[in-house]
């Protein structure tokens, strides 16, 4: 479903300019303008549901992060920082009962953003569908040949069964989608729209993970003004850090895992 351009800023309130700016600033995706014909001449639609999830995600978090933070965490474009166990159980969506039945399907030590994604999308269908661990580490095991290819996170991930039996589908958004009619459909799961929420949830331990690799962490162990400006700051880091933190309570209440069609 579409929404025009002019019901889109009616109903959400942001004027034309911020609208574009967003758009430069890379918070909008370029390929949701879409240019269409109308009785007026040429109009710009957006896809509805996602566009306005997006705008109200911006105007619930803009004063807390800068643009640049936003852009980034928006991105689909998947972050290169490996993660380990640790990691992975101190990301409370992922069951911890299905990580060792992860690991060993997958049988490595160190898991990309896009494993990641995977892990938490399929607990949570675990639970919503009510799997066993065998039916979700099925899931896992019929798509894991696809994960390494995977840079992005611009995807729906598609779930079809048939009497017990579960299968996966990712096709790219825009992509049509033909199932054999003997199969029913149970979700459809826009895998950004995950990926944005944990971001955001777990902004500090992915930017901290991202620091350690860049080496930032060394430099300033090694600079004798470190400290006093980490102290200077740490105050105002606590502050904003809050602020954020109900930010992404409001975030996680608002986006919905299943893409309505």
């Amino acid at each position: 479903m579409l929404i025009s351009k002019k019901e889109l800023l009616a109903q959400t309130g942001i004027s034309y300019g911020q609208l574009y700016r967003w758009k430069r600033e890379r918070l909008i995706p370029e390929e949701w303008f879409m240019k269409q014909s109308s009785y007026t001449g040429q109009e710009t639609f957006f896809p509805k549901e996602q566009i306005l999830n997006r705008i109200k995600m911006i105007q619930e978090l803009k004063d807390n992060y800068s643009l640049e933070e936003l852009a980034k965490m928006l991105s689909p474009e998947s972050t290169e920082v490996g993660f380990d166990l640790e990691d992975l159980k101190e990301i409370e969506e992922i069951n911890s009962d299905m990580l060792p039945i992860f690991q060993t399907i997958l049988d490595k030590k160190t898991y990309s953003y896009i494993d990641v994604l995977m892990f938490v999308i399929l607990s949570k269908l675990k639970e919503e569908l009510n799997l066993n661990e065998k039916q979700t580490g099925t899931l896992l095991e019929g798509l894991k040949m696809h994960l390494e290819g995977m840079k992005t996170t611009d995807y729906i991930l598609i779930i079809f069964n048939q009497e017990t039996n579960y299968f996966a589908v990712i096709s790219q958004e825009q992509s049509p989608i033909y199932l054999d009619t003997r199969f029913e459909i149970v979700k459809k799961i826009r895998m950004n729209e995950v990926s944005n929420q944990i971001k955001f949830k777990y902004s500090k331990v992915f930017n901290s993970d991202m620091e350690n690799k860049n080496g930032d962490s060394s430099k300033g162990a090694s600079d004798p003004s470190y400290s006093d400006r980490q102290a200077s700051s740490e105050g105002e880091n606590n502050r904003s850090n809050s602020k954020k933190k109900e930010n992404e309570d409001i975030f996680l209440k608002f986006n919905n895992w299943e893409v309505r069609l």
